[in-house]
């Protein structure tokens, strides 16, 4: 039995020894890999229980944020995809362990309750948040097996973990009401523009004493803008787009995801337009928003797809 240098292989190279085969070394390493990966993931797990549930109960009680649930199986296919093909061998280096350790202090320090840095009375930035840590845990992991090379090629999905809390509370309590403002003036000039003029009522239109809307916070826009940004960041990642097409790319399909959202708007201003003679559709004009918001998203993430190949086209000329 030979021991690497430090700095070289975490594990111990094996040489095959008289009557065994260099196959079996090598299923014995691969099996000892796969002990310490899931020995170290279930420690990782133990540690940072507070922080996960915490993370599920921001996913399944916060629409806006239940995208955020994707993000940690979105990194682990990335990762996969990124060391295809490439060897993965324990060629890791020691120092990473001291970033493992930090993690998991800075996961008991979490665990122990949140501690944020108060903007005003109603929101604050949490000065440890729960995305920094799991990064800096898989940065750790990553880099103590498998070494810089695989670390370089899985950087991006790695990095996806410290947004698994998609929108800080504080950004959006900045600018949930803005764009509350901007959807109802759209949908009250486009009521104007039917020829059904309404209250000058700030986030209320209501088209009878008894049929109207109301722009709530989930109605602005950030939903659909987030879920497009999380979705074309992932696109341009896969299609490999160069730094400033990347930028474009995600900016312009979140604006025009919320250009989106003013549509679903106006076209729920027509609806409640026609269910003034239609009484069935104005018991259904619930229905009617989801169909029509989740159709015009679909079209639109349609039509992302195609973008990166017309910024290639474009910026190649």
């Amino acid at each position: 039995m030979e021991v690497s240098h430090a700095g070289e292989s975490v594990l111990e190279t094996y040489k095959a020894t008289p009557g065994e085969s260099p196959g079996s070394t090598r299923d014995f390493a691969s099996f000892k890999i796969a002990l310490l990966v899931l020995v170290t993931l279930a420690g990782g797990y133990w540690a940072m229980g507070a922080i996960f549930s915490d993370l599920w109960q921001i996913w399944t009680t916060d629409g806006l944020r239940s995208i955020g649930m994707l993000i940690i199986p979105t990194s682990a296919l990335l990762c996969f995809r990124a060391w295809e093909g490439f060897r993965l061998r324990a060629d890791g280096e020691w120092w990473a362990l001291g970033i493992c350790a930090a993690a998991l202090v800075l996961a008991r320090i979490v665990g122990l309750g949140p501690i944020a840095f108060h903007l005003n009375l109603y929101s604050g930035v949490r000065v440890i948040p729960e995305g920094l840590v799991l990064w800096a845990y898989a940065t750790g992991v990553v880099l103590f097996f498998f070494g810089r090379k695989a670390y370089r090629r899985a950087w991006f999905p790695i990095a996806l973990l410290l947004f698994v809390n998609p929108v800080p509370m504080f950004f959006q309590r900045m600018v949930d009401l803005p764009l509350q403002y901007v959807g109802a003036a759209t949908a009250r000039s486009f009521a104007s523009w039917l020829g059904t003029p309404l209250d000058p009522d700030r986030l209320k239109l209501m088209f009878s004493p008894s049929l109207g809307m109301f722009v709530a916070p989930g109605c602005d826009g950030l939903r659909g803008s987030v879920a497009m940004g999380y979705l074309t960041v992932t696109l341009g990642y896969l299609r490999g787009l160069p730094s400033r097409v990347f930028g474009i790319y995600v900016a312009s399909a979140i604006f025009f995801a919320y250009l989106c959202n003013l549509l679903r708007l106006c076209a729920l201003v027509l609806c409640y337009k026609v269910a003034l003679s239609i009484s069935f559709l104005a018991e259904h004009m619930v229905a009617a928003d989801y169909v029509i918001g989740g159709l015009i998203f679909l079209g639109a993430a349609f039509m992302v797809f195609g973008w990166p190949v017309l910024l290639q086209r474009r910026f190649a000329q």
